[in-house]
């Protein structure tokens, strides 16, 4: 989705900061108009004249209402008068919708947000779609990525010129190895000179020991290499894995897990080898291209120019192309990535897939995802084996040109070109084939930098992304009492649209309180914001006084036990996640803590007990079971503050009963935060918390609530046991059916 779709006639894009279309205008007359915000009012256009022009602050609220085949932008005054601003297609309903609520941010906070996060991201110079990318790999500094990926080897850097130091003695020797034939060929084969054994082999023991010295350095480099490599993998991948943990939430919201496994793994594999691999090759490649050039016009400038007459154009050729090769690279990049996400979804959630009977719907999906990756990198190789086989054959023009004028200097046909022997013109098209060796491999590299550059692109996004939330420099470790108080707070996902609004209440230590409202009333964002895995948009969280963004992330969250409603249990044993949030713990206290949270009875039935594996996700044990575990690993943390988030939803009422008791005698003198799906577990908090549309509606306790009856609790609660009525009368009718005719005998 995009909020500058479209500009007036005789406008550009790049004037405004949203542009809408709409086709109705007036009284439901149909046009070509277009609606447009600028940084200081809403302009309406029509044909491409200006009909309208409208103040932020002229209404107090901005809103879409959706109509019957069209829909329209409309502006509400305090007198409650509503005006017609524009309408619109249902197409376009979502973005002013979006629209509506970023002006409705500025009447709210006087700050006017420049760009939307719901349009789809477009590189602004060549207007290519981003799709993952926060940079366009297309458009970005070659120059500056390869340098930052090059920059890793500083920490290697003698093991890595020890490698180039080796590469470019072989290089050398190499060099050595046409002279020496010259002077087999001119001083002892051509002339048949047999008088002289001594020379003849002076001259092959010293190929000879070129040989074994070359044998060496070859032995002496992969060591090097295989070294850099392998501790350099190592680092990048942990680097990425430790950014990746580091990151905020919303960050971490916009990524799949197969997208990050993708970059820690195939990108980062990709990177090491290239650095590795073509990042010593280049160097060594170059100096090699340079010495052999130089021989080359020192031997003979005329033939060198011959041998080089092809080079500009091939290299004009690749530069051209060098784009379209990168575009076809990022395709086969999607692809593959988005058949590894798929990949990581049918097995992450293969118990969803047997139970639902999907794994024929599960194969094609993947059959079609593995078909188009392979396609796309298959058109990616074939565009380059299109251009390079003509780029190789005018190359090898300029080694034709060496032979055919080389022999014609033999012959002394062409004067002005002067003598050669056979030995030499054998010394000189070794050369060249020692210069186009190089040439070729450079010519290939763009085609390994298309490919690389794009894994360069999102492992360097990952690496270099600014955390949201963040120990500032002043931060704090706070002994916890557990006081908080939320102070004038909002917050939303995106800034312009709010999911809490102007929330004010104090939480006492060693108080339970229970926060309800109906679905997506803000119960878990308000979660979120205590354990800062959020910070505020407005206002202030504080715990004891301070500021949250001052206390230490690690402090924090080592004296908060939570208990989240979606049950994780790591694949491992039992005990391994027990004390995963204490590994020093004892086991007496895991013992304790597993009897508290009535857990210890069905542990000790496991085959190995303690030491029972779980398997992916705690799969071999029950809901209730992995439910009950993750209680016991909050109460072993033994926290400062506890939050419960649905904590005992996957549990039977005598079993929540019984741990009700267990967290009872835990949560005294804590500070205890319970949400809970049946409004009957938190009738004994000490308050309880009423969210309704983000905003606080109500507090009190369960009898004082109850007493208002056109309150949203009082309502909640009738609901509830209205449909467990239900409920328990459908159970009733089917364990007791009435007889099909009540008075037959």
């Amino acid at each position: 989705m995009n909020l500058l779709l479209k500009a007036p006639e005789g406008h550009e894009l790049s004037e405004f900061l949203f542009s809408l279309p709409f086709n109705l205008y007036g009284k439901a007359k149909k046009t070509d108009g277009t609606l447009c915000v600028t940084r200081s009012e809403i302009q309406v256009y029509i044909k491409g004249e200006l009909k309208d022009t409208i103040a932020f602050d002229e209404f107090e609220e901005y809103a879409c209402e959706q109509l019957i085949g069209c829909s329209m932008m409309v502006g509400r005054v305090k007198d409650r008068n509503v005006k017609c601003i524009c309408a619109f297609t249902q197409d376009n309903f979502i973005a002013f919708a979006e629209l509506c609520k970023i002006l409705n941010h500025y009447l709210t906070t006087g700050v006017l947000v420049e760009e939307s996060d719901i349009d789809e991201p477009k590189c602004p110079k060549c207007g290519l779609p981003l799709d993952s990318f926060t940079e366009c790999p297309y458009c970005a500094s070659k120059v500056k990525t390869f340098s930052k990926l090059f920059g890793r080897l500083k920490k290697y850097k003698w093991a890595f010129l020890a490698a180039i130091a080796c590469t470019v003695f072989s290089e050398l020797l190499n060099v050595v190895s046409p002279y020496i034939n010259q002077l087999l060929i001119d001083d002892y084969v051509w002339p048949k000179n047999q008088s002289n054994w001594v020379g003849f082999a002076v001259l092959c023991a010293s190929m000879f020991v070129i040989i074994i010295i070359n044998t060496f350095l070859d032995w002496a480099n992969m060591k090097a290499s295989f070294y850099v490599s392998l501790n350099l993998g190592q680092d990048l991948r942990q680097d990425v894995f430790s950014k990746t943990l580091d990151l905020s939430m919303s960050s971490i919201s916009k990524k799949t897990a197969g997208d990050l496994i993708s970059r820690v793994s195939n990108d980062a594999n990709k990177l090491q080898s290239f650095l590795t691999d073509n990042g010593k090759s280049a160097v060594v490649r170059i100096f090699s291209l340079i010495i052999v050039t130089v021989i080359m016009f020192i031997m003979n400038w005329k033939l060198a120019l011959l041998a080089i007459v092809p080079i500009p154009l091939v290299a004009f050729i690749i530069k051209r192309a060098y784009n379209t090769i990168q575009m076809y690279y990022g395709r086969s990049w999607r692809f593959s990535n988005a058949h590894s996400k798929l990949l990581h979804d049918a097995l992450d959630g293969i118990r969803v897939v047997k139970t639902c009977g999907t794994e024929d719907i599960e194969i094609e999906k993947y059959r079609d995802a593995s078909f188009k990756a392979a396609k796309a990198s298959s058109k990616a190789e074939i565009v380059w084996y299109y251009i390079w086989p003509a780029c190789d054959f005018l190359l090898t023009i300029g080694n034709y040109f060496v032979l055919y004028f080389g022999a014609m200097m033999i012959l002394n046909r062409i004067p002005a070109f002067g003598t050669m022997t056979l030995g030499e013109l054998t010394r000189f098209t070794s050369y060249v084939g020692m210069l186009y060796n190089p040439l070729r491999w450079l010519l290939q590299l763009p085609r390994q930098i298309a490919d690389v550059s794009i894994s360069a692109s999102k492992v360097f996004e990952i690496l270099e992304e600014n955390t949201d939330v963040r120990d500032s420099s002043d931060c704090v470790d706070l002994d916890i009492k557990g006081n908080i108080e939320f102070k004038d707070v909002y917050f939303g996902y995106k800034i312009y649209n709010p999911v809490l609004k102007n929330i004010n209440i104090k939480l006492d230590k060693g108080k339970m309180y229970g926060i309800v409202g109906h679905s997506g009333a803000g119960k878990s964002t308000m979660i979120n914001l205590i354990l800062r895995l959020y910070d505020v948009t407005q206002g202030s969280l504080t715990i004891d006084g301070v500021d949250i963004r001052k206390i230490s992330q690690e402090s924090l969250r080592s004296q908060v036990g939570v208990v989240l409603q979606e049950t994780y249990l790591f694949e491992g044993t039992v005990l391994e996640n027990l004390t995963y949030a204490k590994p020093d713990a004892t086991f007496e206290e895991v013992v304790q803590a597993a009897k508290i949270a009535h857990c210890h009875e069905f542990i000790t039935k496991l085959p190995d007990g303690y030491n029972t594996r779980v398997g992916n996700k705690g799969h071999t044990l029950s809901g209730g079971e992995r439910q009950r575990v993750a209680i016991a690993r909050a109460i072993l943390h033994n926290p400062k503050i506890i939050i419960l988030d649905e904590a005992t939803a996957s549990l039977d009422t005598e079993t929540e009963r019984q741990i009700q008791e267990g967290l009872a005698e835990l949560c005294r003198g804590r500070t205890t935060i319970a949400i809970a799906h049946r409004l009957s577990t938190l009738s004994n908090a000490d308050q309880l918390i009423v969210l309704d549309k983000g905003r606080l509606v109500e507090t009190g306790t369960h009898e004082e609530l109850m007493k208002h009856k056109g309150g949203v609790y009082y309502q909640l609660v009738m609901a509830q046991r209205k449909n467990t009525k239900m409920k328990e009368a459908n159970i009733d009718a089917r364990e007791d059916p009435k007889p099909e005719f009540a008075g037959a005998n």
